[in-house]
């Protein structure tokens, strides 16, 4: 069952509840009108047809004019007999006897019937009454009339109400199509935010969908950047091991042919170390590159520097980090300015916006413009460095996993700077 059409079913009902009610309520307001009319209208006549005759009992005739007016029969009450304008086996009230000997009017329904009569006073004593017996078929009709009235001009007026807010909850049911509509025009792969609905209910629930899409785009994101991260280390690895593969390998023919040979001996352990070294930076960079932000916490960098750095250390600032993944960073911006730029010369602390900036100097001949645009990425090296080119590479990624960035430049003063920007506590 769609929301459109429980609506409807909401509508309908609440409709009748409306309807029902009211016209059961009219019937009654009004059947009851017409009868205090009618007593009304008869009650004063009698009175005056009472207050001419002196006392004595009403003629007969008297009252068939009433009778003439109003229809029904007249009757005058006398000395405990009662006589009627017509033959006819009537019945009066019980009660209305007893009512009128207390002198007060009498007004009572029997059957289909009203029954009004007023007292006939003489001497101070109650003698008789006058009264009418009107038949309410005409008052007992009024609910049938009023109910088929009610059936066509109220059936009318509902469903036009009914159609009314049929059209008005279509209406407002557009921006749930809209969204609906938008969600199947889409790819699997977009996941670009929903545009806020009209319908302020539907809001909620598209936010909430919106947040479910941002997290789905982050976890594509990281997915793809795992995969891009995995290709990487494989060609990376594929093609750095190849030259020191093919230089141990040399070197275990020697010391096949000649096993005292030092040289062959050191030359292997030097090109084993050289890829132990490298598979532990392919595999530490695979690893920063594939997750997210890492749990940090509050540290003074003019404290924690000093354990890695024993050189000029300028300003302060207090970040948000790890320090096992921050002394990485640092040691790698060090060993890179001893490879490349003949040693670090200062560490200098310098704030920006929310976050502080921790540069390192070297004395070196600087980037080259190419390189000064790619010195983050893995694999990037000069043509003369003995190294692989992860050192930099490790300290972009690491950057990225505290919520942080890295900056290559080449200061006016010579030699080189490479920063690390983390978020302040």
């Amino acid at each position: 069952m769609t929301l459109r059409f429980r609506l409807f079913l909401w509508l309908l009902l609440a409709l009748g509840l409306l309807l029902i009610p009211l016209a059961v309520l009219t019937v009654q307001q009004a059947q009851s009108a017409v009868q205090s009319t009618l007593e009304q209208a008869l009650l004063p006549r009698l009175a005056f047809l009472q207050s001419q005759s002196g006392g004595k009992p009403v003629p007969l005739e008297r009252v068939q004019e009433l009778v003439q007016e109003f229809g029904g029969v007249g009757f005058v009450f006398n000395q405990g007999t009662y006589s009627f304008t017509s033959r006819g086996d009537y019945l009066p009230p019980e009660d209305l006897a007893s009512t009128i000997a207390l002198g007060i009017s009498y007004r009572g329904v029997l059957g289909n019937t009203l029954w009004v009569a007023v007292p006939r006073e003489a001497g101070g004593e109650v003698r008789g009454a006058v009264g009418l017996a009107v038949p309410l078929l005409e008052v007992s009709a009024l609910p049938h009339r009023l109910l088929r009235l009610h059936l066509w001009v109220g059936g009318g007026l509902g469903l036009l109400a009914f159609a009314v807010g049929a059209w008005g909850l279509s209406l407002s049911l557009r921006p749930l199509e809209a969204v609906s509509q938008e969600l199947a025009r889409r790819g699997p792969e977009n996941l670009e935010p929903l545009p806020a609905p009209g319908l302020l209910e539907a809001r909620p629930a598209v936010e909430a969908l919106n947040t479910l899409m941002r997290e789905l785009n982050t976890a594509l994101s990281r997915l793809k950047v795992q995969e891009q991260a995995a290709r990487r280390f494989a060609y990376g690895a594929s093609h750095e091991l190849r030259n020191p593969l093919a230089a141990l390998k040399g070197y275990l023919e020697v010391l096949q042919r000649r096993p005292s040979e030092v040289r062959a001996l050191s030359g292997a352990l030097r090109e084993l170390g050289r890829m132990e070294a490298l598979l532990e930076g392919l595999l530490t960079l695979a690893r920063l590159e594939g997750q997210g932000r890492v749990e940090a916490r509050s540290l003074e960098l003019s404290e924690f520097l000093p354990a890695v750095w024993e050189g000029p250390l300028e300003g302060q600032g207090t970040v948000r980090a790890d320090p096992a993944l921050l002394r990485i960073a640092v040691e790698n911006l060090l060993g890179n300015a001893l490879r490349h730029g003949g040693g670090a010369t200062r560490l200098v602390l310098e704030p920006e916006g929310k976050g502080v900036w921790l540069w390192v100097y070297d004395q070196g001949p600087g980037f080259s413009p190419g390189m000064l645009e790619r010195a983050f990425e893995p694999f990037v090296k000069h043509s003369d460095s003995s190294g692989v080119g992860l050192g930099l590479a490790l300290v972009g990624a690491l950057a990225q996993a505290l919520g942080g960035k890295a900056q290559a430049e080449n200061p006016p003063e010579g030699g080189a700077r490479v920063g690390l920007w983390l978020p302040s506590a």
